[in-house]
């Protein structure tokens, strides 16, 4: 019986406050449907071709706009166990499906090894219907949504900046995070990132 090790990755969104994946695999499918759905691809997959699933792995890429080197990190550990375990090394390719140019240190570096690649294609998950396609094109959606809010954004901070006058920066920067807005990307203020958007 063919041993197989899932490899599963995404792109964080740091607007929405996606910037951690648990490493745990059923959790991380709980935390991302794009991991959801890789997982389950991958062990129907599986299931078909008679296989065992020995292994999963997970992964969030360092930056939501491109590709770089940080995801090879935990592509090595994932192939080094799948060698350790005698299992081939087994992932979803978007990029087929999409039009998309691939992740390049990604592919660059399984160019060089004996992997499973998968093609996307809709499936049911749990009763739901779940299509690849559709629900990148729906967060490209969201995403560009989210740009155009940028004005209203800032006018959002500005009125509530402008009620903590008698206060200095850091402290307005703590309490807008603590009012729970963060800064147009998601990130927390601090002294120095709030100046800067206070200068503008």
């Amino acid at each position: 019986m063919m041993r197989y090790s899932g490899f599963y990755w995404t792109l964080p969104v740091f607007w929405a406050g996606f910037r951690k994946l648990d490493p745990d695999a059923a959790v991380a499918a709980s935390q991302s449907r794009t991991i959801r759905y890789q997982r389950e691809l991958i062990k129907q997959w599986i299931r078909r071709a008679g296989g065992t699933l020995v292994r999963e792995t997970v992964a969030m890429e360092a930056a939501p706009d491109r590709a770089s080197g940080a995801i090879l990190v935990d592509l090595e550990k994932a192939l080094t166990h799948a060698m350790k375990d005698q299992a081939r090394l087994v992932l979803v390719d978007f990029a087929e499906a999409q039009g998309w140019r691939r992740h390049g240190p990604l592919w660059q570096r399984l160019a060089e090894e004996d992997v499973e690649v998968l093609s996307p294609a809709p499936l049911v998950i749990d009763n739901e219907a779940f299509d690849p396609r559709d629900h990148f094109r729906a967060w490209r959606e969201i995403e560009v949504a989210h740009v155009r809010s940028k004005p209203e954004h800032r006018t959002l901070i500005l009125a509530a900046v402008s009620e903590m006058a008698d206060l200095s920066v850091a402290a307005r920067a703590e309490a807008l995070n603590g009012a729970g807005l963060r800064s147009f990307t998601g990130r927390l203020w601090s002294e120095d990132n709030l100046r800067k958007f206070l200068s503008m």
